[in-house]
């Protein structure tokens, strides 16, 4: 039996960052989903700071992601609390939940209403939920040719996060924002997975190669950055944005 949840305050979504590049919805889409600037742009070398979050600071009911400036972090939002997501000089993590940042790309979106979905049991990866998304979002009243976010909550078996630490002058290409790329595994640890689904925006919000882009959290906030692998039982728990 489906169940949801309200985040803590229900309003429409505003683009305050004042050069949003698209917001897209439509009549009877739960949630408009906006983002600024583009991944494909940050491949071709700019990494400057497109995105100014302090200018959705105010925002209730925010959840968004995407690389901070100078591809030296991550971005992840959750209910309007960010997690600021960098690589220290020791290689470890850390994270500070500050709006004080700009980002190269943000994808973000209000969400009021969440519905929690019952997942298949073949879904087991963030492969096999990208195939199924589609299928499920038709299914619960969302169009599946339009953009829209996700969430995941539970104890995934491990997690593959990566977390941009670009520690020279090279000019920022496809090459080297792989190296900048820091990775930490998560096993059988609590947390909560901001994803946006696209099939027509891959380069701009979402990977070149996915349709899906995935950040996360961990419960007590001490980890966070962009999902690459995960690998969950069933029991992980799976919402779509609801009216």
């Amino acid at each position: 039996m489906p169940s949801q949840f309200v985040t803590r305050k229900t309003s429409t979504i505003s683009c305050e960052t004042g050069a949003c590049s698209c917001c897209t919805g439509y009549r009877g889409q739960p949630v408009l989903v906006c983002w600024q600037g583009a991944q494909r742009d940050m491949l071709r070398g700019d990494i400057s700071g497109v995105v100014n979050l302090e200018r959705l600071a105010h925002q209730e009911c925010l959840y968004g992601l995407g690389p901070l400036e100078e591809a030296m972090g991550e971005v992840t939002i959750l209910d309007s609390t960010p997690y600021i997501a960098r690589v220290a000089a020791d290689g470890s993590l850390s994270v500070q939940n500050s709006f004080g940042n700009w980002a190269c790309f943000l994808v973000y979106a209000k969400v009021p209403c969440w519905l929690k979905i019952e997942l298949p049991e073949r879904v087991v990866s963030e492969r096999s939920l990208e195939a199924i998304l589609p299928e499920l979002a038709e299914r619960h009243g969302l169009e599946p040719e339009r953009p829209f976010p996700f969430l995941l909550r539970g104890r995934p078996e491990s997690v593959v996060i990566h977390v941009l630490n670009k520690e020279d002058l090279e000019p920022h290409t496809a090459e080297e924002h792989e190296k900048a790329k820091v990775r930490f595994t998560l096993e059988q640890t609590e947390i909560e997975a901001i994803g946006f689904y696209s099939r027509n925006h891959r380069g701009i919000f979402t990977p070149s190669d996915s349709s899906i882009h995935m950040h996360l959290a961990t419960a007590d906030g001490s980890v966070s950055g962009h999902v690459e692998t995960i690998s969950f039982p069933q029991g992980i728990e799976l919402f779509l944005p609801t009216s």
